[in-house]
């Protein structure tokens, strides 16, 4: 691609900007940055100009709305950049529709994602909410645990995240097997096409889900697979909420099939308060927040200097995403 003729007006975050206005500039001497200080959608006269974005971690989730809607107004934009690594989100999906380009940080939070996901597997093996309970009551009481040591791990979804989660799990000595797509043989466990996810399901102790949502994927985990996952199994869901039927997932850990679930993410967002899941001592929640570490962010960070520095150099950019 030719080099990027039109001067570089950027959106971009308050603290973003004080972190890296310097390499900002020496990427891009001529830039204007429109710095988003607050929450609210950005005056008209500064929207027209914009054409370039940087959606950045720290204004997740709670300085979005105001952003989001500032981008959907700029006509001018011609790239943005964001910290997710998902971009099923209907703002997304306007973007590209409008042919804006988008980038985004897939691998950077790979490692905090992979390692809550350890987290969740080892809390829910020794129980750790027993110890808890029994700690505020002042009770000295021990129970017995399984290991994870030997235990079948199945991990499906085999992007960055899930090729971490495969890790970690391979170096707790578990039988780790995974499901992707399109097997490479480069993973680090045997990994098979989805042809194969119901073999899987059935032979697994512990179900590590990271997958994208698509079409092909909406609701994949429903009364049918939770049927043929083996009793006493654990369900772990750090991609998107819209893979599972929650109704289904509940029924299922109310019948004892499962013996609990770890959930960071799901359909309706928060979780509303009459959610069973809520009240259930076998399940953990937590607010789609496996990935809020401090290093993920600037992870993302550098992934968008890097792709500022090619996109006005006309250069190919990393992670570019088509519809």
């Amino acid at each position: 691609m030719p080099k990027i003729e039109e001067p570089v007006t950027l959106l971009v975050s308050d603290n973003v900007w004080v972190r890296h206005s310097d390499a900002i500039r020496a990427i891009s001497p001529g830039l204007t940055p429109i710095i988003y200080e607050g929450n609210d959608v950005l005056p008209d006269e500064l929207i027209s100009t914009i054409n370039t974005v940087f959606y950045s971690s720290d204004l997740w989730p709670e300085r979005s709305r105001g952003f989001v809607l500032s981008v959907l107004k700029a006509t001018s934009l011609k790239w943005m950049h964001t910290f997710s690594a998902g971009v099923d989100s209907p703002f997304f999906v306007q973007l590209m529709e409008r042919g804006i380009r988008l980038t985004n940080s897939t691998g950077a939070t790979a490692s905090p994602i992979g390692q809550t996901t350890v987290l969740y597997m080892l809390a829910l093996s020794r129980n750790v909410r027993a110890w808890f309970q029994h700690q505020e009551k002042h009770e000295w009481s021990r129970h017995e645990f399984a290991e994870l040591d030997g235990a079948r791990l199945a991990v499906i979804g085999m992007g960055p995240i899930g090729i971490e989660i495969a890790r970690l799990g391979v170096a707790l000595n578990m039988n780790v097997e995974a499901i992707r797509r399109t097997p490479t043989g480069s993973e680090p466990c045997p990994t098979f096409s989805f042809d194969q996810l119901l073999s899987v399901l059935a032979r697994a102790d512990w179900v590590a889900v990271a997958l994208p949502l698509t079409d092909d994927t909406s609701q994949i985990f429903n009364a049918e697979t939770f049927a043929i996952m083996k009793p006493g199994a654990h369900f772990i869901n750090v991609g998107r909420g819209e893979l599972v039927n929650e109704d289904s997932l509940i029924a299922t850990l109310q019948s004892g099939h499962l013996a609990g679930a770890a959930l960071d993410v799901f359909a309706t967002e928060p979780l509303p308060p009459d959610s069973p899941l809520w009240d259930m001592d076998n399940v953990i929640i937590t607010p789609h927040s496996s990935a809020a570490s401090a290093q993920s962010g600037l992870r993302s960070e550098d992934i968008f200097l890097r792709n500022l520095a090619r996109y006005v150099a006309g250069e190919p950019m990393l992670n570019e995403v088509n519809l």
